[in-house]
């Protein structure tokens, strides 16, 4: 089919400083499916509204200044 051929997906959105925190906290599985969300879903996949990334905000309700590494 044709149609697949023409599909085009746009990059990732880039991921902000507190979602690069939240990344650093994961497992290598957790990683690997991350990596594998952003390559299959492109513009697609939010990593901020993930249902991981709220409940760490939950837990962690003082994170890290977005201003330091």
């Amino acid at each position: 089919m044709e149609t697949q051929e023409r599909l085009q997906f746009q990059p990732p959105h880039p991921v902000s400083n507190l979602e690069k925190q939240f990344l650093d906290t994961r497992n290598p599985k957790e990683k690997e499916l991350h990596r594998l969300a952003t390559q299959m879903l492109g513009s697609s996949y939010f990593t901020g509204k993930t249902h991981g990334f709220t409940a760490w905000l939950k837990t962690n309700p003082k994170p890290q200044s977005q201003g330091a590494k």
